[in-house]
């Protein structure tokens, strides 16, 4: 079949199946619409309204918690995990139902890189995203989605982050200072005028060095864990009719690191990130229940690694090793109301990467250049359709992929909703999977690690059966569970003399999350979770399928008691992860972490932030020298105040 056939196709196959993200928007009453855009700052951003198992974290919850990044407050969300990604501290990886093929987004742009970072399948590092001062919301999808963006490549879910539109002119002030030789100055301002708004945020955190419970019982001190960052990003809005719009973004962030790769056998290695992006989106349709927008993007992110012993000030110095990521990308998007209850949205989605890998000193023992110039493209068109059927919602999308390197594939997904009363509600979905291997994978070269250039994309299925139910007017529960096979898993194994990239033959992860939450009074209020995750891969090596044990806690746990009133807001969180391997890890860990916030005045505001209270020894990323050699951060005191004005 010619790839004009597959388009149709694709397209014949979406008018029969129903958009995920319409589900809720197709009432016709119109304060429901209200609603939907007053809770969507971006209304192509909009993923709430989705037949999934989805987490939302608010404004006001990051202003309450004082998070300090977003991965922070990503690692607080039921059944996600933020681990540092590789064998070494650099950068910081997420994962949702066990895997780490994970959609990263903001404002509806991906921003995962085709380059990759070399930590199993993640595409992108959590340490490159914006400042968190001006974010209005995060979404977290486990699982398939759709509307404006389709994660057939990225099976563990979407993270959507939705940025703040000027209105008010106001601006709040961040300062705080603690213990690890920690500090950090922030700020966030915006306003609006006739039809203009905006908003700008910036400023300084800065960490001196690492200190842990190590598994003697003792407090140790890492040496290279400093960590200095420096961010700023800009949105500008102008309103040009009632219903169309112009935005700009602009981003700009470098974060000068120490890095070690192991307690045991430490090295004084320097690494700087550098970023640079901006993005114009042209809004339509913006008073109508499917509004439509086209975005061009432009995204740019260097790394540079230092040699060992220098200075931690490079810039007279000179790089080693420096990789280069340069993304221009394309996106339409635009919906219609066919009736009552069938909406249907197509899309187009474009994006070419450029990626410059070189050594600036072969002879370097200590380089690790990937060591290659490659460019990728990738092209997608999908149409998708939402029909409601009284209590039943049928979902689904239909998209044709073209690959400059991998050819064409189409793909199809699909999910249901049921509400059979007013306490239970049914979700599911099932998903195809198809995800190209990435640059580094195929190309990267040096004497410790090596790309594969015959490697096949990956395939498969997801499905995915949940069940929301409100015990009563104070509880609620959310249950979900997942099941994925996967053929031709890529990843990295060792030789014995270096890491290199393969397809292996066949990988299954299953699991699933139990959340509850109760309100006790108007003052208190409680939520426990709890996630399980199992990941067998067989890697062709006679062995048959076997447990992964180094990815994530086969039994993670959450719990949280909160307390707020008119002047306090207070959390007291635990977190605990069980099964893990005794080859990989020391144990077990259980922390427990606090959030005391005090409001002086409608301007004023005080915090502390307590992490692992306790001092408990254990680590969050799995080591092949000896378990504990990668130690988690020991007792941290961080305390700040805020001002608005």
């Amino acid at each position: 079949m010619n790839r004009k056939k597959l388009i149709l196709t694709a397209c014949l196959a979406g008018m029969a199946l129903p958009n995920l993200a319409g589900a809720q928007a197709i009432d016709e009453d119109n304060a429901a619409l209200e609603k939907i855009n007053a809770h969507s700052v971006v209304q192509n951003t909009n993923l709430i309204p989705t037949p999934a198992y989805t987490t939302i974290i608010t404004s006001e919850e990051i202003h309450a918690n004082h998070y300090k990044n977003l991965a922070e407050a990503l690692s607080y969300a039921s059944g996600v995990f933020v681990n540092p990604g590789s064998l070494n501290t650099s950068h910081l990886v997420v994962r949702i139902d066990g895997d780490d093929r994970v959609a990263v987004l903001v404002d509806g742009r991906r921003v995962n890189m085709d380059k990759g970072i070399m930590s199993g399948r993640a595409s992108y590092d959590l340490d490159l995203l914006p400042s968190i001062m001006n974010v209005e919301r995060i979404e977290i999808i486990h699982g398939t989605a759709g509307s404006y963006t389709i994660n057939y490549d990225t099976p563990g879910g979407i993270i959507n982050i939705v940025t703040k539109k000027g209105d008010k002119r106001e601006t709040t002030v961040d300062v705080a200072a603690g213990g690890h030789g920690a500090w950090k100055v922030k700020a966030v301002t915006g306003g609006s005028l006739d039809d203009w708004s905006w908003m700008a945020a910036g400023g300084f955190d800065n960490v001196d060095y690492h200190k842990y419970k190590g598994t003697d019982g003792d407090t140790h001190e890492m040496p290279n864990s400093d960590n200095n960052r420096r961010e700023m990003v800009y949105r500008i809005d102008k309103q040009l009719t009632d219903n169309t719009s112009l935005t700009f973004d602009y981003g700009h962030l470098s974060n000068d690191t120490g890095t070690w790769f192991s307690r045991k056998y430490p090295q004084d290695y320097n690494y700087e990130k550098l970023i640079n992006h901006f993005a114009l989106t042209y809004n339509y349709k913006e008073d109508t229940i499917a509004p439509g927008y086209i975005t061009y993007y432009h995204n740019y992110t260097q790394g540079d690694t230092y040699i060992p012993g220098w200075f931690n000030d490079h810039e007279d110095e000179k790089t080693y090793s420096r990789w280069e990521n340069t993304v221009d990308g394309f996106d339409w998007h635009d919906g219609w109301r066919i009736s009552k209850d069938h909406t249907v949205t197509a899309g187009l989605m474009y994006r070419k990467t450029s990626v410059d890998n070189i050594s600036t000193d072969i002879s370097n023992p200590y380089n690790l250049s990937g060591n290659y110039n490659e460019d990728i493209s990738n092209t997608s068109v999908y149409l998708q359709s939402v029909r409601r059927f009284d209590k039943l919602t049928l979902t689904g999308t239909s998209l044709y992929n073209d690959n400059s390197k991998f050819g064409g594939k189409y793909v199809a997904n699909g999910a249901f909703d049921y509400t059979a009363d007013d306490k239970t509600t049914f979700y599911g979905s099932l998903q195809q999977i198809y995800a190209v291997p990435s640059l580094d994978e195929l190309y990267y070269d040096n004497q410790y690690v090596q790309g594969n250039r015959d490697l096949r994309p990956e395939t498969g299925r997801k499905g995915s059966l949940g069940v929301r139910y409100k015990l009563s007017d104070k509880t609620n529960l959310n249950f979900n569970a997942f099941i994925a096979d996967i053929d031709d898993p890529i990843g990295w194994y060792y030789d014995g003399k270096v890491y290199r990239a393969d397809n292996f033959e066949n990988q299954k992860k299953r699991g699933f999350q139990l959340a509850i939450d109760h309100e006790f009074s108007d003052k208190y209020k409680a939520s426990l979770s709890y996630a399980y995750t199992d990941t067998h891969t067989d890697k062709g090596d006679g062995l048959g399928n076997q447990v992964d044990v180094n990815a994530v806690a086969p039994n993670s746990y959450k719990a949280v008691l909160t307390y707020h009133d008119d002047r306090w807001t207070n959390n007291l969180m635990l977190t605990a992860g069980t099964g893990r391997s005794g080859n990989y890890y020391s144990g077990s860990y259980y922390v427990w972490d606090a959030n005391l916030n005090y409001k002086i005045s409608d301007d004023w505001s005080t915090y502390l932030k307590l992490y692992n209270i306790t001092n408990e020894s254990y680590e969050k990323l799995g080591s092949l020298i000896e378990p504990g050699d990668v130690p988690a951060y020991g007792r941290t005191v961080l305390m700040g105040m805020e001002y608005t004005f």
